[in-house]
């Protein structure tokens, strides 16, 4: 089985999905950390050099790449939904990660990654833009702001 975790920036995919993924005794991977290491430059590298379309471009070839994998939990970047066609690569299930914009905000500011789009927009704008996109991907949704019940709660809908 595939796992594909969706949400923003922020929501915990590669936090939850390493944790999900020992639980089930599954592979982990990271899609942006991944793309950066085939890409051979850092997600805000690619973003300046060549812009977001390519790293779209490249997010689809890699999603490309993760179908034949199986037992794998993979957390993908936030903007994979911004393509609808990704659903139909994303074969699997995928699990959204809901969290309110206030905790996304204080969990970016937190933390030492570089966030390409907050350069220009804000969280909640981002989100407006995508949460439409979200519910159309998405199998199970869960809210996450408490790791152990979040990663409960997939188990739970996995029926595991």
């Amino acid at each position: 089985m595939r796992l594909f975790l969706i949400g923003m920036m922020g929501c915990g995919k590669s936090t939850l999905g390493k944790r999900l993924a020992k639980e089930l005794g599954y592979e982990f991977i990271d899609m942006d950390l991944y793309i950066e290491k085939t890409a051979a430059m850092s997600i805000e590298e690619i973003f300046e050099k060549y812009g977001e379309p390519w790293f779209r471009a490249y997010e689809k070839k890699t999603l490309k790449e993760f179908s034949s994998l199986d037992n794998v939990v993979i957390g993908t970047g936030g903007g994979v939904i911004k393509d609808k066609t990704n659903k139909e690569l994303m074969d699997g299930k995928c699990i959204y990660l809901r969290v309110p914009c206030d905790v996304l905000q204080a969990r970016c500011d937190a933390s030492s990654i570089v966030r390409p789009l907050l350069k220009t927009r804000t969280i909640a704008e981002i989100f407006e833009e995508r949460k439409d996109l979200y519910d159309y991907f998405k199998d199970i949704e869960v809210e996450n702001v408490d790791l152990d019940k979040a990663v409960k709660g997939i188990l739970d809908q996995l029926g595991k």
